[in-house]
């Protein structure tokens, strides 16, 4: 306290000196340096006489210069002493004072005194009296010097012997000699009277500290203790009671010591010495007391290199009663130098000093982990580098440890580097009670062996009695306590400490132990590798050197490796690698031994590249010493240990040499129960294993067996008992056999054994014994194999063989394409062996799949190459399967028979046989089974396997010839016959071996019948000549193939490419080229080969797929290109009838019609393979049907009864494949109506074009197309021979045979099947195209013919007569339905002349009458009553007639004759336009028009209106005068036309009348683009009527005349509106009732222009609209008829922005919700107007209007319209609008507006509240709503912060109140005008962004409106 005190006064000295002395300073420095004298600074020579104060340097805290002798005197009383504490002491230059530069502090009254310079942490300085001088000089102004103390007073101590003041650098004081003390007593302290106490005052220098070491210290009483204080510090220690050996080490550089010297008990000896204190205490500390776990000190940076050039100081204090113990765990320092002396450690080293007993040592270099266990309870831990190289340093913990007493109850006796360590009294009992330490220390590059040759202790669970226990001074527990009876056993300490501890309880005492120990030196420890030595203790673990993978191989150093065991245990030690340089192997090598000091040891040395292995030892304890003395790295290995028991009951066996024979029970051993058997070769060798015998009991097992292990890889099997000759091989140099019996019963295993040679190291070898498995050299670089025999095994089970199944095989030189043997090397090969049997096979070249079943259970496969640049590679699976007693044959002859046993006769039962048919690789196996008899199929079955790919299936039953291929070399054939049999036969089987395709991935096996699509293999096979890949397919034996190829490349080469299909039982083959078409083949059978041969280096794209069809039936197959087949009888068939890839097939079948037919008896279906599609018949219409394919094949499966049928085919080319081939199917005979048309319509069809289109259906069905527009090439010399349509009524070869080839412009006409299927052919060439075709088909009811009245007439001419005309009778019959079809060619009609006509007259004709049909143009006449030289005349070239009669009168019918006529040409391209607005181009624009065209466009506008024509592109052949090509304007009705041909910009045209016609022609030669045009129709102003308005400005309002009564008839007006050129115009209807439509023509209508095209139409009564028109001028027009009138409408124009995008047509807003619970409205965008509106709104009106919008946005209300009642503040009527969340509100509207008002909200809802009084209503208001986003800005053309601008005022005219309402429903209108037109499509409808951005609502139309625009019309009948 005294101290803090002092400094607080020095502090505000500090501040009054600094600002008193600061002046006068400065004037004396400047004159010293004027004049050149020295000065004394002011504040010097003062004497100081309080108790305590500080004194400082001159100009503290600045620099004091060139000054001296500055002397401060502090003098108290008498009876006192000072203690001055220096804190800042600083005086730079040299640390040897001169005469310029000091501090000098001396004692008043004593000549003790002090020189100080330098720089210095804090110290003290005790004076020996009252007074002090502290004396400074500073003569130099270059340094920095100063200083900083503070004093304060003592009491001085009584004057007596015992006290001193020590200051000499060593010293001893003792208490018991005090004679002779060279000083005066002193006194310090002031609780203990004069005289009483002993005072020692040790005294050092400012940079040292006091260590003090007590050698005797006896302090009997504690309630006086001595006492030890650091006078800076004030640290203070109490000592008493009895102590030896122990030390205190002061903070700074004074100690006082005081203890009691009245009490003669008390004895104080001690030794000091003065310790330096280190000027950078960044490294240094001293330590009071440890934590529990220990103190972590490292050098600096570690583990990086320390800084060159440190001296740190570490000073470890504990109490007294322990001592420190430093456990170092990292120790590279700079190696020690080599001198004459030896190796002394000069430059880096750290020193490690007990204080107390001078214990020392000083170290440097590398160590292993060591220990340093002080004797005392302080340590001195010092380290000092140089500034040479830097090392990682030092890495410690220091922990504090109990003192333990010297052993009682052990005795040791040394011998050299030996000694013996006895229990005590041994060989006789250990005494009981017993408890004590032994503590082994040694050099730190040391160890010891502990080799017990003798242990027996009390046995106790737990070793709880008697135990003895070895703990490492550095890694803690060396062993679990230890105790009963022992083996001979080792314990090697795992570094230079351990100590012992034995205990013994009061019960059953022993001999004890005797051992031998012995000191070893450790390995240097080397900075190349720091972790080269350790030791193990546990259980299980790795060691691996070098210890991290990152590092290189150990190299230049020793290392020791010590694995640790229980005594009852044993070690194993596997190596996963090991590397050692075998250059020398004196130098470099591992050696492995058991440690032990006595005896024989287990030891073995190894050195080179070694395949993994393993070593047991003998012992408890092993050493793996590694020695490398090469500089280049060499040593590197990575093995697992663990600990094992040994043997049981001492039944051990151990076999090195290198074969043998190993017999059980052994000699001697017969009633042993358990042995041990291990066999041990060189690292580089394994052990093969053959039992000959072995024979168990069973019923015992698993305590009755062999466990067989190999011991590196711990794989192991157990036996019990098997028959079978079996193999095993280690997979390593090391096999342990644990045999298990019980002695009573009978056991022999014979087995013999010999070392084999291991593979060379490599990452391909391997040993397998999972049931199955892959192999792969492409798993490992070439490196990894090239130049080694690189081997797997594969073991298996006794009772199972193993099946190698290789694939993707390609290892030395490829077969040539024949295929020819080449001859395996030593240099390339794999060989595949059965271990057991010796049998060997070698193989190369190259493979796809190829398998290897082996005789035995132990396969080996080693894969040989030695030339780098050769790529060999293979994959391979494998997999075990069970021998089969008694039956196991293999079959290897290229052809052969086999039959199941005893055929043809039955095979046996309860029996079991295989085969397995092997052939070379490259090689399949197919079986062809002519003989197929399995019974029955619960209990037999024949199973198949494929070795190679593992397909298996099981047959039972009897199937008739069938095959079954493999996948590969190798088929199994395994007949089971189950305990009962019904007598089979069993099976034959043919077999051969079958070639596969040289490459692999042009073989493909299709079995599966759900994924049926395959396509060729994409691959390029380089310099072949040939190349074929083969597909083989197979299905059940029940079943036949259907294959399908879809889509195949180009034609090949047909001399040497293309496809061969092959049945594979019957070898059937058709082979095919130039195929173009998918096409389709079935099998006879269930297999099928497909071959696809090219001589090119590619092979074709293919996809094609397949299915399985059941056999049945009797089976027929047609190859011929047509045929007649005929089937008579009851039976069922399938047909296969087939044509060439490139050709459909055309069936016709002909039966007996059946008017009720049984489908279950009789039936047809027919199957096309190609597409699947199928039909199935069984009315037989007629007695015909007919069919297309689709493909080359069709299945046809009929089942009759009792019947004769007759089918016939013939084969039609089919059009090149194309997307316009098409196929229509349909099975109604209804009319479907359906489009055909050529590609492209109607733009112009593409050149060099085939189309095949097919249409069918029922056989009671048949097909009518109408070709609406038909315009093809014309025909030449030889007829359509360019581009023509070819239509062929399919019902060939028996009734009918018609076909009929089409070209040219024909007008619509129709074609009409007689049967039920139709074939199109379109071809076009290379030259003209035109726009093809446009037609309709239709599926009609084929009449069943009858004589004389269902007929067909297809003759140029001939009769049609009434069925009474033809048979020559009077009168025709009641009730008759007659149909006549007449048929003529394309470009004909029919011309009916009726010689007479005689049919029952009705008006209209409804009883008896004839009816006469056009079928293309639909004309029609039904006539009845006489005729005389009646002529009818079609209009195209098919006509139906119908002739129908009641049951009531008959009449003498008709008699007429037909001839058909050429039709005259008219033009196909004339079109009228009747729309306002519209486009029309050329034809095929923008295309090439086409030669000899006459087209003629009509538009016609209506009345009061004349047309613009603007060709917005024009290019017409150019001629003079325009006489080749050229386009005619006229005006219809008056004018003369106008020619243009040649190219032209844009240009405009304008008729007269309301009528233009545009004609283009063109010539038979050159043509152009055309044209293409818009046209758009003008209203004659000239007759519009009086009630047209010119309005102007920004805003408006209009309405119909007399507006809101009704306006007038006849009525034609026209509103012209015009504003600012940078907007466009804005109209909202407020109010809109016109004439309602009629049959959607708007007979009273109002018009606006929607674009510079197009108008918008509406009519009938609507809600309010808001349009947005696109121009800043607009016209609306109004019209009306001259009849019915209505209320009209009531219109408000403004301007506003453009809208971003296109305007939008029709955009109505909702009306507003009035005082409605539950409405409001919430749409973004709305009209909002008063109740009423535009008329005059109700009195006593109180309505709210609510709107709610979506989240997030709030709304802006813009009136835009307003005529309320003004009075004062609107206290009558008023409009007031209200924020609902905020509560903000509008002030309250009346009266009119000069601009629109704006009020924006807060939130997203708002009210607007309107009220009205008893007297004068006005109109009211109108306005909108807009939502907008919080984060938008507000909407185009609103800007709240400006009002909009408006003209001064408002239109003069605004509707006055009416007397009465208008009518609500006005009276209709009937109608008296056709429509104007019918509408087209509805408007379009404008999306969310449309809406957005024009400010614009919801489409919304009241009821029975009708809007027609640009794009057609709509009615509105139902609201929204």
């Amino acid at each position: 306290m005294g101290n803090r005190n002092a400094i607080a006064v020095c502090i505000l000295s500090f501040v009054f000196l600094l600002e008193v002395f600061a002046e006068t300073t400065r004037l004396h420095v400047d004159r010293r340096q004027n004049e050149g004298v020295v000065i004394i600074p002011p504040n010097c020579d003062r004497v100081l006489e309080s108790e305590t104060g500080c004194i400082t340097s001159p100009n503290w805290p600045r620099k004091s210069v060139d000054f001296n002798e500055c002397k401060m005197e502090v003098k108290l009383q008498v009876d006192k002493r000072i203690l001055l504490t220096f804190n800042n002491f600083t005086l730079e230059g040299t640390d040897v004072c001169d005469e310029n530069n000091y501090v000098l502090v001396s004692n008043g009254k004593s000549s003790r005194q002090d020189v100080y310079c330098g720089t210095f942490h804090p110290f003290t300085w005790l004076t020996d009296s009252n007074e002090v001088w502290v004396t400074m000089n500073a003569l130099t102004s270059k340094v920095f010097n100063r200083y900083n103390a503070t004093y304060r007073t003592v009491d001085k101590a009584p004057k007596n012997a015992c006290s001193r003041v020590l200051v000499e650098e060593i010293g001893v004081y003792s208490s018991s000699d005090m004679s002779d003390f060279p000083y005066e007593s002193s006194h310090f302290g002031n609780t203990i009277p004069n005289g009483d106490t002993c005072e020692v005052v040790i005294h050092a220098r400012p940079d040292e500290r006091v260590s003090i070491s007590f050698r005797q210290l006896a302090i009997p009483n504690c309630q006086n203790p001595l006492k030890i204080k650091d006078l800076l510090t004030d640290r203070t220690k109490n000592i008493c009671g009895e102590h030896e050996s122990v030390s205190f080490t002061s903070d700074a550089n004074e100690v006082v010591i005081t203890y009691d010297k009245t009490d003669l008990r008390n004895v104080v000896e001690f030794d000091y010495e003065f310790i330096t204190r280190p000027l950078d205490e960044s490294c240094s500390k001293l330590v009071l007391g440890l934590p529990e776990n220990g103190l972590v000190v490292t050098t600096p940076n570690f583990p990086h290199p320390y800084p060159s050039n440190l001296e740190c100081q570490y000073i470890f204090h504990t109490s007294f009663d322990k001592v420190i113990s430093l456990n170092v765990s990292e120790f590279i320092l700079q190696p020690p130098k080599k001198t004459h002396h030896g190796e002394i450690c000069l430059d880096d080293y750290i020193q490690i000093r007990d204080l107390s007993t001078n214990q020392i040592s000083q170290l440097c270099g590398s160590y292993h982990n060591f220990s340093w266990t002080s004797h005392s309870n302080e340590v001195l831990l010092t380290i000092k580098t140089d500034n040479l190289l830097d090392y990682t340093g030092i890495k410690l913990v220091a922990k504090s440890i109990i003192r333990l007493p010297d052993p009682d109850c052990m005795t040791i006796t040394r011998h050299g580097d030996s000694f013996v360590l006895t229990s005590l009294k041994f060989p006789s009992n250990y005494p009981s009670g017993a408890s004590c330490t032994l503590l082994f220390q040694e050099l730190p590059d040391k160890y010891v062996i502990f080799d017990f040759e003798k242990f027996d202790l009390e046995d106790t669970q737990g070793c709880e009695g008697d135990y003895v226990q070895f703990i490492s001074s550095t890694s803690g527990s060396l062993s679990d306590k230890l105790c009963g009876k022992k083996e001979p056993f080792t314990l090697t300490s795992d570094s230079n400490e351990v100590s012992i501890e034995f205990k013994t309880d009061a019960r059953n005492q022993k001999s004890g132990f005797k051992a031998i120990c012995s000191i070893i030196n450790r390995p240097t420890r080397t900075p190349e590798n720091t972790e080269c030595s350790t030791n193990l203790h546990q259980k299980s673990g790795r060691i691996q050197l070098p210890v991290n993978p990152d590092w290189p191989p150990v190299r230049g150093s020793d290392c020791l490796i010590v694995i640790h065991a229980d005594p009852d245990e044993r070690i194993r030690l596997k190596f996963v690698s090991f590397v050692v340089s075998d250059q020398d192997s004196d130098k470099d090598f591992v050696e492995i031994h058991d440690i032990s000091l006595k005896g024989e040891t287990n030891k073995a040395t190894y050195t080179g590249h070694l395949n993994p292995f393993s070593w047991t030892s003998i012992r408890n304890e092993l050493a793996i010493y590694v020695r490398d003395e090469h500089e280049i790295s060499s040593v590197s290995f990575i093995a697992d240990y663990e600990t094992l028991p040994r043997s049981e009951d001492g039944c051990e066996k151990l076999f090195t040499k290198r074969s043998g024979t190993i017999e059980w029970p052994f000699n001697g051993e017969s009633k042993a129960s358990h042995c041990d058997v291990l066999i041990r070769s060189d690292p580089n060798e394994q052990i093969l294993f053959t039992f000959h015998k072995f024979t168990m009991e069973k019923g015992l097992c698993p305590e009755h067996s062999m466990t067989i292990q190999d011991v590196s890889t711990q794989r192991q099997d157990k036996f019990c008992s098997t028959t079978w000759l079996f193999s095993w091989l280690s997979e390593s140099n090391e096999v342990s056999i644990d045999f298990r019996r019980n002695p009573k019963v009978f056991a022999e295993v014979s087995a013999t054994y010999r070392f084999i040679p291991r593979p060379k190291l490599s990452a391909f070898n391997q040993f397998l014994t999972s049931p199955e498995g892959i192999i792969s050299s492409l798993e490992h670089n070439r490196d990894e194999i090239i130049g080694k025999n690189c081997t797997v095994y594969i073991q298996t089970t006794p009772e199972h063989s193993v099946v190698v199944s290789l694939t993707d095989f390609l290892i030395g030189e490829k077969q040539d394409k024949n295929r020819q043997s080449i001859t395996c090397t030593g240099e390339k090969f794999l060989e595949v062996k059965d271990l057991t049997t010796g049998r060997t096979n070698v193989y190369c070249g190259e493979f796809d799949l190829f398998t290897w079943t082996s005789d035995q259970n132990l396969v080996a496969i080693t894969f040989h190459i030695s030339i780098y640049p050769t790529y060999n590679v293979f994959r391979s699976t494998y997999k075990s399967i069970p021998r089969i007693a008694g039956c196991d044959h293999r079959v290897i002859k290229p052809t052969g028979t086999i039959t199941s046993s005893n055929f043809p006769l039955p095979y046996s039962a309860n029996s079991e046989c295989r085969h397995i048919v092997h052939s070379e690789p490259g090689n399949l196996v197919t079986l062809n089974f002519t003989n197929f008899d399995v019974q029955p199929c619960g209990n037999d079955y024949v199973e198949l396997i494929d070795m190679g790919s593992g397909r298996v299936e099981t047959l039972c039953g009897s199937y008739p010839l069938f095959s079954w291929t493999s996948d590969t070399n190798e088929v199994s054939i395994r007949l089971h016959g189950r305990q009962k049999s019904i007598g089979a036969s069993g099976f034959r089987t043919t077999y051969q071996h079958v070639q596969r395709p040289l490459v692999s991935e042009c073989y493909v096996r299709l079995n599966d019948s759900q994924n049926t699509q395959f396509t060729l293999p994409k691959f390029v096979v380089k310099d072949a000549e040939h190349v074929e890949c083969q597909f083989y397919i197979k299905t059940k034996p029940s079943e036949r193939i259907q294959l399908t190829v879809e889509d195949i490349d180009e034609v090949f080469n047909c001399s040497d490419s293309g496809l061969e299909v092959t049945d594979v039982a019957t070898t059937r083959t058709n082979k095919y080229c130039a195929i173009s078409h998918s096409f389709s083949w079935t099998a006879d059978t269930n297999e099928l080969k497909l071959r696809v041969f090219a001589s090119k280096d590619q092979l074709p794209q293919l996809l094609a797929k397949w299915k399985p069809i059941v056999r049945v039936g009797i089976l027929g197959v047609w190859d011929a290109e047509s045929a007649e087949v005929v089937l008579d009888g009851t039976d069922t068939y399938q047909l296969i009838i087939r044509t060439l890839p490139n050709y459909r097939l055309v069936v016709n079948y002909l039966h007996e019609h059946a008017d009720n037919h049984d489908c279950d008896a009789e039936r047809i279906t027919i199957t096309d393979s190609t597409t699947l599609r199928t039909y199935t018949d069984c009315d037989f219409f007629n007695g015909i049907m007919s069919w297309v394919s689709d493909g080359n094949e069709a299945t046809i499966d009929i089942k009759q009864d009792d019947h004769t049928s007759k089918i016939h085919y013939i084969s039609v080319l089919k059009a090149p494949p194309s997307e316009c081939n098409k196929v229509l199917v349909t099975n109604s005979n209804l009319d479907v109506n359906s489009n055909l048309e050529t590609s492209h319509y109607p733009d112009m069809y593409d050149n060099n074009d085939d189309c095949d289109m097919v249409i069918q259906t029922r056989s009671d069905s048949r097909i009518q197309i109408v070709f609406e527009k038909f315009w093809l090439e014309q025909e030449n010399s030889m007829g359509c021979h360019n581009d023509f349509l070819n239509m062929t009524d399919t019902s060939v070869g028996f009734q009918y045979d018609h076909s009929e080839r089409i070209c040219n412009r024909h007008e619509p006409f129709s074609w009409t099947s007689e049967g039920n299927s139709l074939l199109l052919r379109f071809h076009t060439d290379s030259s003209i195209a035109h726009t093809g075709y446009l037609a309709k088909y239709n599926i009609l009811e084929r009449p069943i013919p009858s004589t004389h009245c269902n007929q067909t007439y297809l003759g140029a001419n001939g009769l049609i007569q009434s069925p009474n005309v033809a048979e020559r009778l009077p009168q025709y019959q009641n009730n008759q339905l007659c149909l006549y079809f007449l048929k003529g060619k394309v470009g004909e009609k029919i011309v009916i002349d009726f010689k007479f006509f005689d049919v029952e007259l009705q008006t209209p004709c409804e009883r008896d009458y004839l009816k006469i049909e056009d079928i293309a143009t639909g004309k029609t006449n039904i006539i009845c009553g006489q005729h005389e030289n009646l002529i009818w005349e079609s209009e195209s070239n098919e006509v139906n007639i119908t002739f129908v009669t009641d049951g009531s009168r008959v009449f003498n019918g008709f008699d007429a004759s037909y001839k058909m006529e050429n039709l005259t040409r008219t033009s196909y391209c004339d079109v009228t336009l009747l729309e306002t607005t519209g486009t029309f181009n050329s034809p095929s624009y923008p295309a090439k028009y086409a030669n000899d065209l006459d087209c003629t466009y009509t538009i016609i506008a209506d009345p009061h209106h004349t047309i613009e024509v603007k060709f917005e592109y024009f290019d017409v052949e150019a001629s003079p005068h325009c006489t080749n090509d050229y386009v005619e304007l006229s005006s219809s009705g008056e004018g003369t036309s106008q020619h243009f041909c040649d190219r032209k910009g844009v240009f405009k045209w304008n008729s007269t009348t309301n009528r233009a016609v545009i004609r283009l022609h063109t010539d038979h030669i050159v043509t152009k683009t055309g044209f293409l045009a818009t046209y758009k129709t003008r209203l004659i102003l000239n007759d519009v009527a009086q009630c047209s308005e010119d309005l102007k400005g920004p805003y408006g309002m209009f309405e119909t005349p007399d507006y809101p009564s009704s306006y007038g008839n006849n009525l034609d007006c026209s509103y012209s509106i015009t504003v600012n050129p940078l907007k466009v115009v804005r109209v909202d209807f407020l109010d809109f009732e016109l004439e309602e439509p009629r049959f959607n023509y708007c007979s009273d209508f109002v018009k606006l222009p929607y674009n510079s095209n197009d108008e918008v139409t509406l009519c009938g009564q609507l809600d309010q609209h808001v349009y947005v028109l696109n121009d800043h001028k607009v016209v609306v027009h109004f019209h009306s008829d001259g009849s019915n009138t209505y209320r009209g409408f009531k219109a408000y124009y403004t301007e506003i922005d453009p809208p971003p995008e296109s305007p939008s047509i029709v955009t109505p807003t909702q009306p507003p919700f009035c005082n409605l619970e539950a409405g409001k409205l919430t749409e973004h965008y709305g009209v909002i107007h008063s109740p009423n509106f535009p008329l005059y709104y109700p009195d006593n009106e109180l309505c709210r209007t609510n709107i709610e919008t979506k989240k997030n946005t709030h709304i802006v209300i813009t009136i835009r319209f307003m005529d309320i009642e003004n009075y004062q503040l609107c206290e009558w009527d008023s409009l007031q609008i209200f924020d609902e969340v905020s509560g903000r509100s509008s002030e309250k509207l009346c009266g009119s507006l000069d601009a629109p008002f704006i009020w924006e909200s807060d939130s997203n809802r708002v009210k607007l509240v309107f009220r009205s009084d008893d007297i004068l209503a006005r109109t009211g208001y109108y306005g909108t709503y807009q939502a907008i986003e919080n984060s938008e800005t507000p909407p185009v053309g609103i800007d709240k912060n400006k009002p909009e601008k408006v003209p001064e005022k408002l239109p003069e005219k605004l509707p006055q109140k009416p007397p009465q309402k208008p009518p609500q429903k006005p009276p209709q209108k009937p109608p008296h005008k056709p429509p104007h037109k019918p509408p087209q499509k509805p408007p379009p409808k404008l999306s969310d962004q449309e809406l957005d951005n024009n400010n614009l609502g919801d489409t919304h139309l009241g009821n029975g409106g009708y809007y027609e625009g640009p794009f057609g019309g709509f009615g509105g009948f139902g609201g929204r």
